[in-house]
């Protein structure tokens, strides 16, 4: 994908442009972007009282993984955990263009924040983040997983 920035300090109407063959995950992001359309979330601290602790809006680029247990939502990032209020297919379906992918039953993770994919026995495979953190893929869903993969990846 090319991009061309032009800088006018005379042009009064700022604008964007963008131009596309098939509508991507990329291109939706970036007009969410500019439309200021971008999907947040927002959770309490996992360790605080549901009742009497302070609510954060989360970024999904911040989010590594969510983790669905016990009736529970819970998104993982570099500042703590937090438990969400949304479902976990609501979240898939709100989050997808911005690199999320169901790997199982109960996870969620962003690709975006993947550092090492590791196979093991039986075909599995471990997403490994930078926080140290592993969430395997599960057989049944590698096959979407690896097709998410190449679309998120896909230049014209």
């Amino acid at each position: 994908m090319k991009l061309n920035l032009y800088e006018d300090k005379n042009n009064k109407d700022e604008h964007v442009d963008v131009y596309y063959s098939q509508m991507r995950p990329a291109i939706k992001q970036i007009i969410d972007t500019v439309s200021a359309d971008r999907p947040s979330l927002s959770g309490r601290p996992a360790d605080e009282d549901q009742d009497d602790g302070f609510e954060v809006i989360l970024d999904p680029k911040d989010i590594y993984y969510m983790d669905f247990v016990d009736r529970k939502l819970f998104a993982y990032t570099k500042d703590g955990v937090f438990r969400l209020s949304n479902t976990l297919s609501n979240c898939e379906e709100m989050l997808w263009n911005y690199g999320f992918v169901r790997v199982s039953k109960s996870n969620l993770i962003n690709i975006y924040k993947i550092k090492q994919l590791k196979p093991d026995v039986n075909m599995k495979v471990y997403a490994s983040f930078d926080n140290g953190d592993r969430i395997c893929i599960n057989r049944s869903y590698k096959k979407s997983f690896n097709e998410y993969l190449l679309k998120m990846r896909s230049v014209e």
